[in-house]
């Protein structure tokens, strides 16, 4: 029998051969001093010292026919072309004026967007470097391109490889925040105090009007359960750390509103932290990301109440959920949220494999450089063109058992009636949860997760923190009665997190978020606070009018 491969037309190397090849290509060239070196230097250094029984003319001819030659047998117009393909647009002054019509139709496609993002890069390169003819280039390309004769090119071929990390700081235009650089060296397992009021600081710096767009990443985000953003401390003073997490929720929220907010959460995301990342909806995930919400996890029963508005309107991020969803997520007993399940909430623009996380990165980072208003709208087509399918959502499979028996959690129905319903059903599924409800632990934090959301659900949005951020106090201090917890007399926001800031308050941005505004209009203030009571009022119509002097 023939050990000749034959699964690519085309190929005429045996499998020892390739094997052997393989082993040459993946050689640690660096090690052996010759990252630099010529092809023929490399073959000798290899046939000598490592693979005595290699055929050097055998493995030459598969160099050749995968492209990789000596530089001196190339012409003058690989050289150019090799020139080109190597140049670092991301730093290049001006290119990303250009961006905007790369991004300009509704064709998302890779190979549409890829095309047009080749174009804008010759037409820069010839302009402004040295004259090159895109469709010379692009025809010598298709002329030129290696030849698919090994049918385990893809596991070994760079261009299915990912860098090690992403390169942020060549991106001018985007202000990148580094979770790895603000943590406590001594403590990278927790947010403290201190690591919260640095990424606020870094968030006030964003709002220069040099960066069109801010990303935050996590350097660290390595090893097989990466984490992203860890627990804030539980530690110390605990009130003063929701305080701190709350004032950079909020800061976060309000820079968003100015330029597009990225979280590229390749990583673990603790429940405490949540209300941080669902500052945006712009967020990257890969296979990395998950967030263990469920009521039995010990995060959660540290600080159980975290994005409680964010989970009651869920519906308003495009998605398609259910009534009873949020319930559904928060009652769970063991329930992990993975990119799958975040997606079909809604709450992601993307998804992009962990082995290609630093490349896609890149490339969206140069999409955000696009200048405003153009932005955003580049920065999501480029994650669009990105991402590939997460996979099935485990939400999506219990619709039907969702509306039966959670969506009356949102108009009134206790955990106690529904564990009780539970009981009725005798299966698997539901038994699990009965067990969680006959434990204190658990069932105290379910009662308060559904309780805070029936609450929340009427107020708009300022309350609503003010109300979860209270009631977080109060649970830190081992209040666990949900009257207690959501009072009728809801604190002011700004009372709240006013106390002990450690630095000055910026000036007035968006006002969104604040309780008060000096010598505001007071129908603004309603529309402020409440935009959906005017969303049957033609604002235009009365734009010119003049705020009533009250």
């Amino acid at each position: 029998m023939s050990n000749e491969i034959t699964q690519v037309k085309g190929c005429e190397f045996t499998t020892d051969e390739l094997q052997r090849f393989h082993h040459y290509y993946k050689y640690d060239w660096a090690a052996a001093g010759l990252v630099y070196a010529p092809v023929s230097k490399r073959i000798q250094h290899f046939v000598e010292t490592v693979d005595t029984g290699i055929d050097s003319n055998r493995l030459q001819e598969w160099l050749h026919t995968m492209g990789i030659v000596e530089e001196s047998e190339k012409s003058e117009q690989a050289r150019l072309y090799e020139r080109f393909e190597n140049f670092d647009f991301a730093a290049a002054v001006g290119f990303n004026q250009m961006l905007a019509d790369v991004y300009a139709t509704d064709d998302v496609s890779k190979h549409g967007v890829g095309e047009r993002m080749d174009q804008a890069k010759a037409q820069y390169y010839s302009d402004n470097i040295e004259p090159l003819v895109y469709s010379e280039y692009k025809e010598y390309k298709e002329v030129n391109a290696p030849k698919p004769v090994c049918p385990y090119q893809d596991l070994w071929d760079p261009k299915g490889a990912d860098k090690e990390s992403a390169d942020t700081n060549k991106f001018a235009n985007v202000r990148t925040i580094d979770i790895a650089k603000l943590l406590d060296p001594d403590n990278v397992d927790v947010l403290t105090i201190g690591a919260i009021n640095l990424f606020i600081d870094a968030a006030k710096t964003a709002y220069d009007q040099k960066y069109f767009a801010v990303a935050v990443v996590n350097s660290r985000c390595n090893g097989p359960e990466p984490m992203f953003l860890p627990a804030l401390s539980s530690t110390g003073d605990c009130p003063a750390t929701l305080k701190a997490a709350m004032r950079l929720q909020i800061e976060l929220r309000n820079l968003n509103k100015t330029k597009p907010l990225v979280f590229f959460a390749n990583g673990v995301v603790d429940t405490s932290t949540l209300g941080i990342l669902m500052s945006t909806v712009d967020i990257v995930t890969s296979e990395m990301f998950c967030v263990s919400i469920g009521s039995v996890s010990q995060s959660s029963q540290k600080f159980p109440l975290s994005a409680l508005y964010d989970w009651v309107h869920l519906s308003n991020h495009q998605a398609k959920v259910s009534k009873g969803t949020a319930e559904y997520i928060m009652c769970s007993p063991d329930l992990v949220l993975r990119s799958a399940e975040w997606s079909t909430l809604g709450l992601g623009i993307g998804f992009v494999s962990h082995r290609k996380f630093a490349s896609g990165m890149e490339q969206i980072l140069l999409a955000a450089s696009c200048p405003p208003p153009h932005t955003r709208d580049a920065l999501r087509k480029a994650c669009a063109v990105e991402s590939v399918y997460s996979g099935p959502s485990k939400i999506n499979v219990w619709e039907q058992e969702i509306s039966k028996y959670f969506a009356p959690l949102a108009d009134g129905k206790t955990v106690l009636e529904l564990a009780d319903e539970l009981r009725a059903v005798k299966a698997p599924w539901a038994e699990k949860y009965v067990v969680f409800a006959n434990a204190k632990e658990s069932n105290n934090v379910a009662k308060a997760r559904v309780a805070g959301m029936q609450r929340v659900r009427g107020l708009e949005y300022s309350q609503a923190l003010a109300l979860e951020l209270s009631a977080a106090i109060a649970w830190t201090a081992g209040t666990t009665e949900e009257t207690k917890l959501f009072s009728r007399n809801i604190p002011s926001l700004s009372d709240l997190i006013s106390e002990n800031t450690h630095a000055t308050p910026e000036p007035q941005r968006n006002g969104a978020l604040q309780s008060e505004v000096a010598g505001e209009c007071p129908f603004a203030k309603m529309y402020r606070k409440n935009p959906e009571r005017f969303k049957h009022v033609n604002l235009g119509s009365i734009a010119d009018h003049h705020s009533l002097d009250l």
